[in-house]
């Protein structure tokens, strides 16, 4: 149904019918069981008193609506006078089933209230951003605790920062209330607001604990604290030692200039970082990961593999948590929180390809490094 011919014709009314539709918006999309009434006066509805017309033809164009379309149901006043107008004062209550009709009749389809909001907050500081906020809308960006007007201030606030040698950590604790994890994973909405002033922003150095006895030829990477700490208590002979953090390692390119290592007492730092660099790229190198036995610690073997292509799972540490699981060890993923882990397929390495992770797929269970302790 397209727009009456009448309602065209009629400006007063369509300013009317408007008015039923703004109250509707202005609920944000929020259901209420308060009906949306209002009352014809000479101040609401001054089409019915402008005498110079026929404000009875009007009068009956507004009962049509009401009896034919059902658009809202009219109650008059009982206590007017004889002298006053039959209308005066009558309360015209809007049928909510007809909202879709009347929106059809005045061409204002129903509003997003979520977008509207940032639609308004967007304009407000579109000059900022060299795509006007665009980016901001499609994403809408949600920060617990933070409303659409809140958010896209912050991010217009990060515009002097991103000249000053800061982190983007840095930068999202002083424009996010101190929340300096509120701009993770968030660059390339940066590059889009701001383009290449966003490549002022410093890299984060990737921060790693080492342990390197001098004389050492082979380098294990251990996934957890605890495990990497007993190792440094007794450790494995001809071996550094690289506490990998969980994921924290695989971050990045080990040897990247903005990854910085901070070594343990008894360390030979120099001779790390000499043989560090050629690590993946010599085949004479030995590299280990130990983690744990599950798909996630599997996933930073594989991840860490591009740093370190010729890097092995590290077998004096998975037997032991082999045996255990294949004799019905361990915990489903369900008991520790790990149901979101994936299957890595494969990883390139032999041992975890052809034993460790056929192990995990057959008996569903999953074991901690730390169940463990190197002899």
């Amino acid at each position: 149904m397209t727009t009456p011919i009448w309602l065209k014709d009629e400006p007063w009314l369509a300013k009317w019918l408007g008015w039923f539709l703004d109250k509707l918006d202005n609920r944000d999309g929020e259901p209420s069981q308060r009906a949306i009434t209002r009352r014809i006066n000479k101040h609401k509805l001054p089409a019915l008193y402008d005498f110079n017309e026929d404000t009875q033809s009007r009068w009956q164009l507004l009962q049509h609506i009401a009896r034919d379309h059902g658009l809202f149901e009219i109650v008059l006043d009982k206590k007017r006078s004889a002298f006053q107008e039959p209308y005066e004062n009558a309360q015209c209550r809007l049928n909510p089933d007809c909202e879709a009709l009347l929106r059809e009749w005045l061409n204002r389809p129903k509003q997003d209230p979520v977008a509207q909001a940032w639609q308004q907050a967007i304009n407000q500081h579109a000059d900022t951003f060299i795509d006007n906020g665009e980016a901001l809308l499609n994403q809408k960006p949600q920060i617990p605790g933070l409303t659409p007007a809140e958010i896209v201030r912050a991010f217009a606030n990060i515009d002097p920062y991103l000249n000053q040698n800061l982190t983007l950590r840095e930068i999202a604790a002083r424009c996010f209330n101190g929340d300096s994890k509120a701009l993770d994973n968030r660059f390339e909405l940066l590059l889009k607001l701001y383009g290449d002033n966003a490549n002022g922003i410093q890299p984060r150095p990737l921060l790693l604990t080492a342990w390197a006895p001098p004389g050492f030829r082979k380098l294990l990477i251990v996934e957890n604290q605890d495990s990497f700490l007993r190792l440094v208590d007794n450790p494995p002979k001809d071996y550094a030692l690289l506490y990998s953090g969980g994921f924290r390692a695989s971050a990045t390119r080990l040897s990247s200039e903005h990854t910085r290592f901070a070594f343990l007492p008894g360390s030979d730092p120099e001779r790390f970082k000499a043989l560090f660099i050629n690590m993946g790229l010599d085949e004479q190198t030995e590299c280990h990961f130990w983690g744990d036995l599950d798909f996630a610690g599997m996933g930073i073997l594989k991840a860490l593999r591009n740093s370190l292509p010729n890097l092995q799972a590290w077998q004096p540490g998975y037997q032991p948590m082999l045996k255990i699981l294949n004799t019905g060890g361990g915990h489903t993923p369900k008991q520790t929180g790990k149901t979101a882990q994936t299957d890595p397929g494969t990883t390139g390495c032999p041992y975890t390809d052809t034993t460790l992770l056929p192990a995990l797929r057959q008996t569903h269970n999953a074991l901690d490094q730390e169940t463990i302790q190197i002899p």
